[in-house]
């Protein structure tokens, strides 16, 4: 799996079908489950909310493609779509925002009706690229229903399925669930086998005990105490990257979104080796890597960043769809006088710490810690972000050589530099978006060459590397 932007997905001339999600015509709203949303759902609907009385014109959404090989089974196709769907609660639900917290009303999996859609034929690759863009940026909408767009762009040698979700009700480790789920179920009903009845924890569920948990908590309590010293350390709830993008504050600018590769397997495999020489995992060996760089590009003696960390811990969740993921800060030093195995001893105790605290809902300590941004629909300011994700530990890994899955977030406009890494069979790669401004583009290409560097440096002092 790689995560890549929408530029760079390997689509080709084929004919193109479509499944909605539809409400049945007599379905009574009042018979429909109510739910309590999530406290980032809340937060993203409402910045959708304040983003249309603004007129904002920004698309965001986040897909998912992958293969199937020879000659789809159109009709089995379809009976994995639905199974999916009915399966996860989170992708049956609307919202709506009246009172009080956010609103879930879920359609039960017997309401569930795909509408099929013949979209026609894609006599090239970029036609098929182009329809596929243009409607999920018209289509998908947090504040529209359905959520999400599902089909296939049927090729001559193999089809592409596709999948596409607003983040209110999707994460990325979700992305990975989705195509291990509907592969196997799509092959179960090929192959005339009894479809899978084992229930997959509810993500509404996860949001309705996460608000029992910490609707009351106040900013004095002891659950954001961990919060309140990074507060302190920082000089802010939102830690600030220390490059010179060339933006205001305040202002949204096109987006600009690219990967590359930084590791082939090989080197990947050695960096792997020496952080567990060190007793660090993969991903804090690069988040020290990507706090020497940082220290080196702006002169920074101490790491300041938010970390998104899965909240998929309970096995309740471990197959289920739903956007499990809470942002945590963290900081350690990087002076210039520190080695590698130095810097990441200190990511390492850091991230000790962090992790006690890692239940805590970022939106709240956003509300409580930070109240003169809370109305903000996006960050304040360009914020140091480090994402992670190893594809290897997905479901049915071993099957990607065949399905060759993509995922691809989308963000027509951004205000920071998002930074993705991930690890899968070609090695480590960055995929990275940030506003599409000259400054920006100058300091993130600085940037990303002196991560790479110093990934190298930190392999050939290692004796790795020649």
């Amino acid at each position: 799996m790689r995560q890549i932007p929408f530029s760079d997905l390997e689509a080709m001339p084929g004919h193109i079908h479509e499944w909605q999600l539809c409400a049945p015509e007599n379905l009574d709203p009042a018979y429909l489950a109510e739910k309590i949303a999530s406290f980032n759902q809340e937060k993203h609907f409402t910045a959708a909310a304040s983003a249309r009385r603004e007129h904002a014109s920004e698309d965001y959404w986040i897909a998912v493609t992958f293969r199937i090989p020879g000659r789809v089974d159109l009709p089995a196709l379809e009976s994995a779509l639905r199974h999916f769907v009915e399966r996860h609660e989170v992708l049956r639900c609307g919202f709506e925002h009246l009172a009080g917290a956010l609103r879930c009303d879920v359609m039960s999996p017997a309401d569930v009706t795909l509408h099929h859609v013949d979209s026609g034929e894609m006599p090239t690759a970029d036609a098929a690229a182009g329809h596929l863009k243009a409607m999920f940026d018209r289509e998908i909408s947090t504040l529209s229903w359905p959520l999400f767009r599902m089909g296939v762009l049927v090729g001559a040698e193999h089809s592409m399925v596709f999948l596409a979700f607003d983040h209110i009700v999707c994460d990325g480790i979700s992305l990975a669930i989705a195509v291990d789920q509907v592969q196997r179920v799509y092959a179960d009903v090929c192959a005339g086998r009894r479809l899978p009845t084992a229930p997959a924890g509810s993500y509404l569920d996860f949001a309705e005990a996460q608000r029992r948990k910490y609707s009351g908590i106040t900013a004095e309590g002891p659950e954001l105490e961990y919060w309140r010293s990074f507060v302190a350390q920082s000089g802010g709830l939102f830690p600030q990257i220390p490059l010179d993008l060339g933006i205001e504050a305040g202002r949204m600018y096109p987006a600009h979104n690219l990967t590359v590769r930084l590791l082939d397997d090989e080197d990947a495999t050695a960096f792997e080796d020496l952080c567990a020489h060190y007793n660090g995992k993969l991903f804090l060996g690069l988040l020290a890597a990507v706090g020497i760089a940082l220290h080196r590009v702006s002169g920074a003696t101490s790491y300041y960043g938010f970390l998104p960390i899965s909240e998929r811990r309970d096995p309740r969740w471990s197959e289920s769809f739903g956007w499990f993921v809470n942002t945590v800060p963290i900081a350690f030093s990087v002076s210039g006088e520190l080695s590698f195995p130095e810097v990441l001893h200190a990511a390492q105790v850091s991230f000790k710490a962090m992790i006690k605290s890692v239940d805590v809902p970022f939106v709240k300590a956003w509300e409580l810690l930070a109240p003169q941004y809370y109305h903000l629909r996006t960050w304040p300011f360009p914020v140091n972000f480090f994402s992670f994700i190893d594809f290897r530990k997905m479901p049915n890994y071993d099957q990607y050589h065949s399905w060759l899955p993509s995922t691809i977030p989308n963000a027509s406009h951004t205000n920071t530099g998002n930074m993705w890494f991930y690890r899968n069979s070609s090695g480590i790669s960055l995929n990275c978006m940030f506003p599409n401004v000259p400054k920006s583009q100058q300091a993130m290409s600085a940037y990303r060459s002196i991560i790479k560097t110093v990934l190298v440096e930190v392999l050939r002092e290692a004796g790795y590397r020649s």
